[in-house]
């Protein structure tokens, strides 16, 4: 009944939200993956998105991204959410990003990860917010949880979602349980042979133990293995503009570092570098990442060039 209650309670507040701040958004022409036929997995990846009760630029232009990332006609598998999707992690926050995906992105599957805003952002009852944000994740995405971090799978895929567990802005503190748990979930993605995606706020370098005697070392353990299988890394955090460095893959496997999607200039009001996220396309031996603006309704460029990274599968994935 309490996550009835919550559902409604949200989606009333979000329909309000939509008529009163933006009822429609900027005309966007439908898109699609690169080989329709071929794609075996598409991804819609946003982070960052940053929902505040009381900033309607900034809401306007989170309605009309989530809107235009249904023009794909290939459809997502699922929709990364990367964190900080709330800008303080308060209820009325909560209700109004909750309510809005429920009406915007109805009957897609989302795949929630906590960030440092959505835990406070360094100030308040760290374990407080931190149930706030499973109550919500249980009541819209079915995902009873009691620790931040936790395992999904599509297509065959693993998604290993990671999370700080300490109240913090600047670091992803881990316990030696989660670090554990972690390297249990690579044991058995390995077994899988298909390609595991790790999903976190923080840039893997940002990951510290909270154990100061630990000898865990998150760069490490997916380096290693990454030797022989397939992963793929995807955060925010940064707030980077697209750029040259937006997929690299300097400490021993892929990265894909996300902007922030809802980017207001100085004044708070929505200029070109609001809308970015990214599409995944999974082939039999490769995985395509497409920076897209959700906004605009384009795809990104850099240099002239489409701005996407592809990275050739050392084990590819056969039929059956």
């Amino acid at each position: 009944m309490k996550y009835v209650f919550l559902r409604m309670i949200s989606v009333f507040l979000a329909i309000w939200m939509l008529l009163l701040f933006a009822p429609v958004g900027p005309d966007a022409e439908p898109y699609d993956v690169k080989e329709p036929d071929a794609c075996l997995m598409n991804l819609t990846v946003f982070s960052d998105i940053h929902v505040e009760s009381n900033n309607y630029p900034r809401y306007k232009a989170i309605a009309t991204c989530m809107r235009n990332a249904k023009l794909c006609q290939s459809g997502s598998d699922a929709i990364l959410s990367l964190g900080d999707s709330t800008m303080n992690g308060q209820n009325i926050e909560n209700m109004i990003l909750h309510g809005t995906i429920s009406l915007l992105l109805k009957n897609e599957r989302i795949i929630p990860i906590a960030g440092n805003h959505d835990f406070g952002n360094g100030d308040g009852d760290f374990k407080k917010i931190q149930q706030r944000w499973f109550d919500y994740t249980e009541a819209f995405f079915g995902k009873k949880l009691t620790v931040p971090y936790y395992t999904d799978e599509v297509n065959g895929c693993r998604f290993i979602v990671l999370a700080s567990e300490e109240q913090n802005i600047d670091s992803m503190h881990m316990s030696d349980a989660q670090f554990e748990w972690l390297a249990l979930q690579l044991e058995d993605a390995a077994r899988t042979g298909m390609p595991t995606f790790v999903l976190a706020h923080y840039p893997p370098r940002m990951a510290k133990p909270i154990n100061p005697d630990s000898q865990y070392d998150l760069c490490r353990m997916l380096a290693q293995f990454n030797r022989e299988h397939d992963l793929f890394y995807l955060c925010g955090h940064l707030h980077s503009s697209p750029s040259a460095s937006t997929f690299h893959a300097w400490s021993g496997f892929p990265e894909a570092y996300l902007p922030c999607l809802s980017l207001l200039n100085e004044e708070g009001e929505i200029f070109e570098g609001t809308g970015y996220g990214m599409q995944v396309e999974m082939y039999a031996d490769s995985v395509v990442f497409r920076v897209r603006n959700y906004y605009r309704g384009e795809w990104a460029e850099l240099n002239g060039a489409p701005h996407e990274a592809t990275f050739m599968l050392k084990n590819p994935i056969t039929a059956g």
